[in-house]
Parts: structure tokens; sequence; C-alpha cells
């Protein structure tokens, strides 16, 4: 729910590949991401938006607005002014609050100072547009507006704004605990045999045992030796209602089988990051996922090329890191963190626009008369793709690139990874798209992508 299992991609260069020899692309393209969960092929596309003109204009389309409001604080992470924040800064602080329950405290006081001011771009438009002129609102009913100011409200640290996430993730009657059942006295040899018997026989070998079983048992999934997580990460919260002073909330969901590994920490340029000694990873799929969001977070600061320096980086594969007790699990912060106000100007990137959509489009979107032949690229969630109905394809513009995630690069069975790929392949053929990917080579495909022909066949 809170990250995705596939891997973060360029969406132009995906369209670009997509196209004959003799076809342009054209000045502008419109992206609809369909319950993704995170902003990574926002991020990565965003990123690599300096080397060309074409106009990105994304949609995305989450089912809660706790996800919304999540989307938003990440990608503003990577769109802070380099004043405020170093590309280094940004790096880890969006690795802990992409994938960690408990965060530091610096990150904590992030959270705490970026909520007025993410309050404020919601409920004030025109300021918004001025302090953060890649996102649009305008999507967003008034309604979910004010749901959103509740959320960011709970996020500031307050004596009754509880979220005791080490409670729902491992205390009694929590998820892990109920997940394994009578696995539950044996757990870390559960979770070695769903790491070693599934993910990574299922392609995701850049996972390490040691940072794997790590986030199993404590909902940490991002370690470095000289950080120390101590405060609930506030926004993975979900189905939050007010009661004056308080809220309550849905305690935690998503994943926690497959972890926040597979979107930026399985695959990247340099082959040496996915060596291996006697069948021990010299780099965690946390070093790799380092590489990769610095280079991510480099090239929207600086707006050219990132070229990979090991210093820039962990390497932490081959040893087993002593990541200490998870400290005041069971406290809850209640006195503000402090820090800047980080109310500055995000960095500008004027060849990229993200939309947000009301999450009652989930269900609606396909067939609203506005929203067809709309969308030159889609990317639809594994999770999300029991939503499609038959006039999904009404979204479709003549020649775009349709792309399913698939299931691939998680602890299901080989069987049923099979079964949701025939899924898809029927869908697209009933839809009357075009097969990109070469399903004749036995690679491991995180995403299917396809070519809609039909109105021009």
């Amino acid at each position: 729910m809170f990250w995705g299992f596939s891997e973060a991609l360029d969406h132009y260069e995906e369209y670009r590949k997509s196209l004959d020899a003799s076809e342009d692309i054209p000045p502008e393209l419109n992206i609809l991401l369909f319950g993704l969960g995170d902003p990574r092929h926002v991020l990565k596309s965003a990123a690599r938006a300096f080397k060309h003109g074409t106009r990105l204009n994304f949609y995305l389309l989450e089912g809660c607005l706790e996800l919304v409001a999540r989307n938003l604080l990440l990608t503003t992470v990577a769109f802070e002014s380099g004043q405020l924040l170093s590309v280094r800064g940004k790096v880890h602080l969006f690795m802990d609050l992409f994938g960690n329950t408990l965060v530091r405290p610096f990150s904590s006081g992030y959270v705490n100072a970026k909520a007025a001011v993410l309050t404020r771009m919601v409920t004030d438009l025109e300021w918004g547009e001025r302090i953060a002129p890649i996102f649009s609102l305008e999507g967003l009913r008034y309604k979910e507006r004010d749901q959103l100011e509740d959320v960011f409200h709970f996020w500031t640290n307050r004596e009754k704004h509880v979220f005791n996430v080490a409670h729902y993730w491992d205390g009694n009657f929590a998820r892990v605990r109920a997940a394994l059942g009578t696995r539950y006295d044996n757990k870390m040899g559960a979770f070695d045999w769903d790491l070693h018997m599934r993910l990574r026989e299922n392609g995701a070998k850049q996972v390490c045992p040691q940072e794997y079983k790590h986030w199993r048992d404590t909902g940490i999934a991002f370690t470095f030796p000289e950080y120390e997580h101590s405060d609930p990460n506030k926004t993975m919260a979900v189905g939050l209602s007010r009661n004056g002073d308080s809220y309550m909330h849905r305690g935690l969901v998503g994943d926690i089988s497959t972890g926040p590994y597979i979107s930026f920490g399985v695959k990247c340029p340099e082959e040496k990051l996915a060596s291996s000694k006697h069948g021990v990873n010299e780099y965690r799929s946390t070093d790799v996922t380092e590489r990769n969001v610095f280079e991510i977070m480099y090239e929207i600061q600086e707006r050219k090329d990132y070229e990979f320096d090991a210093k820039d980086i962990h390497k932490y594969g081959s040893y087993v890191l002593d990541s200490g007790k998870n400290l005041n699990k069971d406290k809850i912060r209640a006195e503000p963190v402090e820090a800047c106000k980080y109310d500055q100007p995000l960095i500008s990137c004027e060849n990229v626009k993200i939309n947000f959509l009301s999450v009652e489009d989930v269900l609606k979107i396909q067939t609203k008369a506005n929203q067809r032949n709309k969308y030159d690229i889609i990317v639809v969630a594994n999770n999300y793709f029991s939503f499609l109905k038959d006039d999904f394809p009404q979204l479709f513009k003549d020649g775009a690139l349709v792309c399913f995630e698939t299931r691939q690069f998680t602890t299901f069975s080989k069987e049923e990874i099979s079964a949701f790929t025939t899924q898809i392949r029927d869908y697209a053929k009933d839809c009357h798209l075009k097969p990109l990917t070469n399903f004749g080579i036995n690679i491991p495909y995180s995403i299917l992508k396809y070519r809609n022909i039909s109105q021009t066949q």
C-alpha cells in the first residue's frame, strides 16, 4: 500500500522506446498512475526531465487520502530547496519516511514542520501554486481537502495524536503475529523461508537476509550505523477520523511480507553493486536504494547527469549490523521537535506537473466523459487490477503505452504469480493491446508493457 512492487521508470524514455522509427514524441504526455502507492515513477521521470522539452502531466489516483498526503510529502522532499537540505540529507530523509515504521528524530521534526506548510497548500491553493507550482490539487473535492488538513494536523506532535506503530506491527494481536499464526514462535525461520524460497527465488536477489529479517521483525527497512530510529512514522497511519483534539485510525495496513525494497533497490546501472561472494551480496538492497535515490535527488536539484561515486553510498551487504533495540518504541513524542519551517518555494521543474485526482475516481474514472482518450501512458498497480472494467480502454489515446504491474517481486508463489500474469495477458488481449514485452524470454518482469493499437487497425 505504501510502496510498489515494480522498479521506478522514466516514462518519457519508456514511451520513446514504444514508438516506431517513423513516429515522433508529442510535445505533451498525459500519464495516469492508477494506485501505484508511491511517487517513484514521478520522481524518476522528473529527474530526467531536464534532458528533453516534452511536458509530463502526471495524474495520481489513489484509494485513500492518507496516500495522497504521503505522496505529497515524499515528492516535496525531492523538490525541497537545496538551501534547506543537501542531496544526501534528502536521500536519507526520503528513505526514512518511505520505508521505516520508526524514524529518526530529525525526520519526525521535518514531518512536524512540513505539516503546517502542506496544510496551507491544501487550504490556500493560490499560495500553494506559488510555493509548489509542480502540484495541482484542483482535482480534489473540497471535503477531501478538509480531510487532508486533518491528516496533516495529525502528523504534528500533540499529546492526543497517538500512533503506536510498533504496537500495531508486532504487539499482542498485531499484524505480524496474526499473519504468522503458529509459526510466530519461530518467526525468524519463517522470515528466512519467505526471503529465500519466495522473494529471492522470484527474482529480487538484491534483498539481503539481515535487512529483510530486521524489517519483518521491526518494520524498519532502511538502517545505517549512524542513525537511530525512535519516533513513529505517522505517514503510515490510514483511516483517520478526527474527534475533537484526538484521532481514531485503522492502525497499520499495507504490505508486511515483501518490503519497500523493490521500488528503488533491485536494479541499478552499476553491475558491481549486484555482485556477491559465496552467495552473500556485497551491497544490500538498502545500499542500492541509497544509490538510486541519490541519483534522483541529485538530478532534480542540479539538472545534470549524475556520475556515480562509490563514496556516496554505504556498502554493508557482507556485514551483520547491530541495529540495536527500537528506542522508545512504546513512547509517544508529544512535544514539538525543533526544526526549520521548510516553507521556501520548491525547486521548479517547468515541464512536469503532478495532478492529484479524487479518491472517488478510482471507481468512476473509466466511465467519465472528460477522461476519454486522454492518456498517453497508463500504469496500473497489481492490487488495482481488479478495478478495471470493460470501459478501461476508453481512457487510452491512440498509440498509448499501457503498463500492468505484476506480482513477480513479491512473496506470492510461482503459481500465483503465473496465474495473475495470465489474467493480465488475457485482459490485454480483450482490449486489443499489442504486447511490447518479450514473453519468449525467461526473464522475471515486474511490469508488462503494451501499446494501444485498437484505433489504428
